[in-house]
């Protein structure tokens, strides 16, 4: 596990990106509980950081694809419209093993 940053730099309702091991993640903080995440949607790359969450669904600021933040699965994809357009629909993401200890969170990012 990699110590991340401090419980208070991702409040309630909030996520924020990092890298850890090479590896750009998402934090997410849904009403005290958290989740991490691969932070690239897998369909055109969009940077989930810069999307919205709600509740525990991020969604990509690019294209809308949705994504659950406890399994990483794609809960709505891109139109049809866009697939055809950019030949590509989004897959699954991966999750990571996330803890909280003493006000810090780790993340298991091997």
């Amino acid at each position: 596990m990699e110590k991340v940053c401090g419980v208070s730099d991702v409040p309630s309702g909030s996520m924020k990106g990092f890298t850890i091991n090479g590896k750009k993640i998402l934090i997410a903080n849904t009403e005290g509980s958290f989740f991490a995440i691969d932070a690239v949607c897998s369909h055109m790359q969009g940077y989930l950081p810069d999307g919205r969450l709600s509740g525990k669904t991020v969604i990509c600021p690019v294209h809308g694809t949705q994504y659950d933040l406890t399994t990483g699965k794609v809960l709505k994809n891109v139109s049809w419209i866009i697939k055809t357009a950019t030949h590509r629909s989004a897959t699954d993401l991966r999750t990571y093993a996330i803890e909280v200890k003493e006000g810090q969170i780790f993340v298991d990012a091997v």
